[in-house]
């Protein structure tokens, strides 16, 4: 098949509509090294300047009240996410269970340039910006809109982090299915369905296997947000829902975490044969090794389409239309 050129980032800088920052010490906000600390960051060269301004008045405010960082403290880690088409702003601080947070005063002072802020609590040791919603302002989820449909994704859930860019992966997606609105499409891995929603004008029915939960709730409330009735999502491991439900389908669409595709499902999709596959991976190597069984199986890769979604690193998406 054709193996087409990469196709570069929008933009290179400020593209991120999320940052997830650590507390550090001395009330500072940053990045962790490689051994643990924090760095402190002036200027955060991935996101919009009224996001970097945010995390200064964060910063000045942690500060002001001598809000000291986990553990002498209680602060752990703030999220910041922007819709980048919807000039959207919302606000996730993260904090031990050692303390209450002053987030009216916060909202005070941010209320003029952001939507909403949440306060979390982490009781885990792990290191990770996800924790048990205490209380918020505002808005507690960010709208984002990708090619004009419009996406309401909670704090705490996934979202694709450089907007432009997959805009441009769904635009690929839909050339790559060539729909005439007639297909049953099945969306694996479909996440909170920004792929399989903006498959649904063009096909006559959608379906998504998604195992985690909210997602699938999330889908199906983003497909009442936009008006699209024929789209509707199954929750549960894909490996789990083959075995109830069949993958008969005319064209699907596998957009699949980093370690790629389970050979029970695999296997499912060969025995389903529908006559076409767009396989999106954010890990080529896995996506090699599945797709070396689908040709196994019967499959001709027609297109190979690469894009850089995280400009600055070594990660790279990539887009295979296969054919039976």
């Amino acid at each position: 098949g054709d193996s087409l050129p990469i196709i570069p980032s929008p933009e290179i800088f400020f593209y991120r509509n999320r940052m997830d920052f650590s507390f550090g010490p001395d009330f500072s906000v940053g990045l962790k090294d490689r051994d643990n600390r924090v760095v402190d960051i002036e200027k955060c060269w991935l996101l919009s300047e009224e996001s970097n301004s945010l995390t200064k008045i964060i910063k000045q405010f942690v500060l002001d009240k001598k809000l000291e960082s986990y553990k002498d403290g209680i602060m752990r880690h703030v999220i910041i996410r922007e819709g980048i088409n919807t000039k959207n702003k919302v606000v996730n601080i993260l904090t031990s269970d050692k303390g209450i947070f002053p987030l009216e005063e916060l909202w005070k002072r941010i209320s003029d340039i952001a939507d909403g802020v949440v306060w979390s609590i982490n009781l885990s040791p792990a290191d990770r910006s996800y924790g048990d919603i205490q209380s918020f302002l505002g808005r507690d989820f960010l709208l984002e809109k990708l090619n004009g449909l419009e996406f309401k994704v909670p704090i705490q859930s996934f979202f694709q982090t450089n907007t432009k860019q997959a805009e441009k992966l769904i635009k690929i997606v839909e050339e790559f299915m060539e729909l005439d609105g007639s297909e049953r499409v099945i969306d694996l891995y479909s996440g909170t369905g920004s792929i399989g929603l903006s498959l649904a004008h063009m096909a006559k029915e959608v379906l998504g296997i998604e195992e985690n939960e909210p997602a699938v709730a999330l889908s199906c409330e983003n497909a009442k947000l936009n008006n699209i009735s024929n789209f509707s999502a199954i929750s549960g491991r894909v490996e789990d829902v083959i075995k109830s439900q069949t993958l008969s389908s005319d064209k699907m669409v596998l957009d699949p975490p980093r370690p790629g595709i389970h050979k029970k499902v695999l296997a499912k999709i060969i025995e389903a044969k529908p006559k076409r596959i767009v396989y999106v991976s954010c890990n080529p190597e896995s996506q090699k090794h599945d797709v070396e069984i689908l040709i196994a199986g019967g499959y001709k890769i027609k297109k190979i389409q690469p894009l850089d979604m995280f400009p600055h690193t070594p990660h790279i998406e990539n887009i295979i239309q296969l054919d039976y």
